[in-house]
């Protein structure tokens, strides 16, 4: 199966392989980082060449070719320097106290200084027979000896070593220094390419987080792509996005890559990549309609279409994820799709995404970005390639006003006199008026407001709202405001008509007449 380019087989070879892969490499570089790269490279270039293999039940040897390959090429390459021992800082335990760091250090030198000083043949035996416990079976199969021949060395071994003590630190110092647990998560295969955008297949329940950055290779110890984890798709796919300019995958040919898996986004994505993922995202060209949310903010301020694509900028902890969310769960039974970019700027922002369950649906696509500067202001080169823009806004969300859309920053194709008719339009222009003259004006007294003001003050507050994917934690239940209703109560508010009003009342009401109930 894995001849034939199954990665879950392939994956299976990698976990049964990778320890004795590692003390092999490690035997020719006697460098654990240097020892990963080398055996990471080695599974890229086997699954590349699986077909070239005519003897399946001879793997184990065949691989162990391609470790020293890579070995020698690193060696190379890179031209390593073989540190004395004693100068081995790195492999100490992190922050130990002063006489726990010297003891350590010495035990750890002393076990390795000790195989390092074994003639190369009767190292590699000893490293691969303590790895994982490994048998010598296996030992011989993978160095293609008799298992006789690997007894003697093994036995050298141990008379040089002299002690037994040794031996069974040396077990614990590889287990410790060993490849990472998730080694085998790394295997990812590229099913497809788009410009910047590369979708790929990992093995299931093994897909990197949102938001971390993977390092792609196609074999070539010095030819790597960072991309950054931007989506989940169906079938256990993940989209991903080049974050650096002049990076390219050019096919998905060969399909295998072995994924470095970062925690943290590469880097900030480029204006001309996150064009490239808008256009990729757009649906065949049909007359667009309102998609109602129930949301008033939304739908009067910020109408969304029907299949299209939306921008979501603005601060952090602001409640992008939870408006994402709210969303999903509103537009559940929506017969049109739209497609959420979420801009994220901070990596705190960054971890808060990653803590959180990844959820889209078939009528909300949720594609989170990490980008330098998340404001509408710095996004405006790209502002214009969405159908609508909601911006988020700290300062609101610190007086509790959610959602937090910053009505003033936000913006929408839809808010057309051909598409929602010239009362909407009207309304919704006199509402952003409103606030943003307001916005303007220096904080006064409440015996000083004007009309003006404190009727900004209301509309702010009536546009607020309960989400149903809060009401866990809100005790509030969710509310949904047919679009008529809220443009309807936002044009009475404007005309003055319930100037009484205190903002009590208006606050995470539903429509007008609810507010008025609570009288």
């Amino acid at each position: 199966m894995a001849k034939t380019g199954d990665v879950d087989a392939f994956t299976e070879l990698v976990r049964r392989y990778q320890a004795m892969a590692f003390g092999y490499a490690y035997s020719n570089l006697r460098d654990f980082h240097l020892a990963e790269d080398a055996v990471q490279q080695a599974f890229v270039v086997a699954y590349n060449n699986l077909h070239r293999i005519d003897h399946p039940e001879r793997f184990g040897g065949w691989l162990r070719a391609i470790v020293r390959f890579e070995c020698l090429h690193l060696l190379r390459s890179r031209r390593v320097v073989q540190v004395p021992i004693d100068a081995v800082s790195e492999l100490a335990a992190p922050e130990p106290g002063p006489a726990e760091l010297a003891e350590e250090r010495e035990g750890i030198d002393r076990i390795l200084l000790a195989i390092d000083g074994l003639p190369p043949t009767e190292r590699e035996a000893t490293i691969l027979y303590y790895i994982h416990d490994h048998s010598q079976q296996d030992v011989a199969e993978f160095l293609n000896l008799p298992v006789t021949t690997v007894n003697n060395r093994l036995r050298s071994a141990r008379k040089r070593l002299k002690e037994e003590r040794i031996v069974t630190m040396s077990q614990d110092t590889f287990r410790e220094h060993g490849l990472p647990d998730d080694f085998t998560d790394r295997i990812g295969e590229i099913v497809r390419v788009q410009g910047p955008i590369v979708d790929v297949r990992f093995p299931a329940d093994n897909r990197p987080p949102i938001l971390s950055a993977l390092t792609i290779t196609d074999g070539t110890a010095d030819a790597s792509t960072m991309a950054d984890v931007t989506q989940y798709l169906d079938d256990d796919l993940v989209r991903c996005i080049i974050s650096a300019r002049g990076h390219t995958i050019t096919s998905a040919g060969g399909g295998m890559r072995v994924i470095g898996i970062d925690e943290q986004p590469s880097a900030p994505i480029e204006a001309a990549s996150i064009t490239q993922v808008i256009a990729s995202m757009r649906r065949p060209a049909a007359t667009p309609r309102v998609l109602e949310t129930g949301i008033k903010a939304i739908d009067v301020l910020t109408p969304l279409p029907s299949g299209g694509v939306i921008g979501l900028v603005g601060d952090a902890q602001t409640g992008k994820m939870v408006l994402v969310e709210e969303l999903i769960h509103r537009l559940t039974d929506a017969s049109e799709a739209i497609s959420i970019l979420v801009f994220v700027e901070a990596q705190d922002e960054a971890r808060v995404v990653r803590s959180l369950e990844y959820r889209t649906s078939a009528a909300v696509e949720a594609v989170y970005l990490p980008v330098a500067d998340a404001s509408p202001e710095a996004l405006e080169e790209i502002n214009s390639e969405f159908d609508a823009v909601i911006t988020l806004s700290r300062r609101l969300a610190e007086d509790r006003l959610y959602p937090a859309i910053d009505i003033v920053r936000s913006s929408s194709r839809m808010l057309d006199r051909a598409t929602v008719g010239k009362e909407h339009v009207d309304v919704a222009m006199g509402v952003r008026q409103l606030l943003e003259h307001a916005a303007r004006r220096p904080d006064v007294d409440s015996d000083g407001h004007t009309a003006e003001t404190r009727r900004a003050a209301q509309l702010q507050r009536f546009l607020t709202q309960p989400f149903f994917v809060a009401e866990p934690f809100t005790k509030q239940p969710g509310v949904s405001v047919p679009r008529n209703a809220a443009v309807e109560g936002c044009a009475a508010m404007l005309q003055g008509a319930h100037d009484g009003l205190t903002e009590e009342i208006l606050y995470m009401a539903g429509t007008l007449d609810d507010a008025l109930a609570r009288t």
